[in-house]
C-alpha cells in the first residue's frame, strides 16, 4: 500500500519515504501509535488510509492481483479484482 501511495505521489518508496509517509497517516487520521493495536482496530487504520487516498483520486491496491491504475478504467472491469 505505501509503496502504491508514494508512487502516485511522485517518490520512490524507500524505507525513510514509507516511515515519513506512516507518520503522516498517523497524525492526519489522529493515531498517536497503531503498535499493540487489535485486529479490528488495525482494519479500521488502513481502511481510513484508502479512504484519505481514494478521497484524492488515488486508488490504493490491496490485493496483489490488482492492477496498475485502477482508477481509470471502468467499473465493468473490475469486479474480479476488487
Amino acid at each position: 500500500m505505501m509503496g502504491d501511495i508514494l508512487h502516485h505521489l511522485g517518490y520512490d518508496a524507500t524505507a525513510k519515504n514509507k516511515e515519513v509517509l506512516h507518520k503522516f497517516h498517523k497524525h492526519i487520521l489522529g493515531y498517536k501509535t497503531i503498535s499493540g493495536a487489535t485486529q479490528e482496530q488495525l482494519s479500521v487504520f488502513l481502511f481510513s488510509v484508502c479512504v484519505f487516498w481514494a478521497e484524492r483520486g488515488i486508488f490504493v491496491r490491496t490485493n496483489s492481483r490488482q492492477p496498475w491504475g485502477l482508477e481509470d478504467m471502468e467499473l465493468s472491469e473490475l469486479w474480479d479484482v476488487l
